[in-house]
């Protein structure tokens, strides 16, 4: 086989790796998008029920993962590169335009994916310890007066 279509046959592996995982980043954003409305709207058997799909998404993200680097570590071997911590950018440039262009924008969409995502999961973090202070306050003003003093995860008194 020789190198140009080495190259490229290498290339079209990555790419439906990168595809593969673009996939599954846009589905765990749906999920945590859902779970982020069902929060809001106070609907906990539908965040309930989100949750439960989400670790069997992680693990598929993880998988995806490890074939995508298996796959840019293969492609760095023929081009001449060290395997270990190869990044995307540095593959394209060694490739010709057309497939430097394809990895550049599957990049590009797997940054914007893994931004919008990481954001929306800081929003849930942040609405799960509000909503989780707001029913600790509550909990404390239902409490008689004369109970015990109680503290929090923090050592504080609740």
């Amino acid at each position: 086989m020789d190198s140009h279509h080495s190259h490229r046959s290498l290339t079209a592996s990555l790419l439906r790796h990168l595809e593969s995982e673009e996939a599954l980043l846009r589905a765990a954003l749906s999920n945590v998008t859902g779970l982020n409305a069902a929060l809001l709207r106070g609907d906990l058997a539908s965040g309930r029920a989100i949750c439960a799909g989400q670790p069997a998404l992680a693990d598929a993200l993880h998988t995806a993962a490890d074939a995508r680097g298996a796959a840019a570590a293969a492609l760095a071997r023929e081009l001449g590169l060290a395997a270990a911590g190869v990044t995307l950018a540095a593959l394209a440039e060694r490739l010709a335009p057309d497939l430097q262009a394809e990895i550049l924008a599957a990049r590009t969409r797997l940054t914007a994916l893994t931004s919008d995502l990481t954001a929306i999961q800081a929003r849930n973090a942040n609405l799960t310890a509000h909503l989780r202070s707001f029913f600790r306050g509550v909990l404390s003003e239902l409490t008689a007066a004369d109970a015990p003093p109680r503290y929090g995860p923090t050592g504080r008194r609740i």
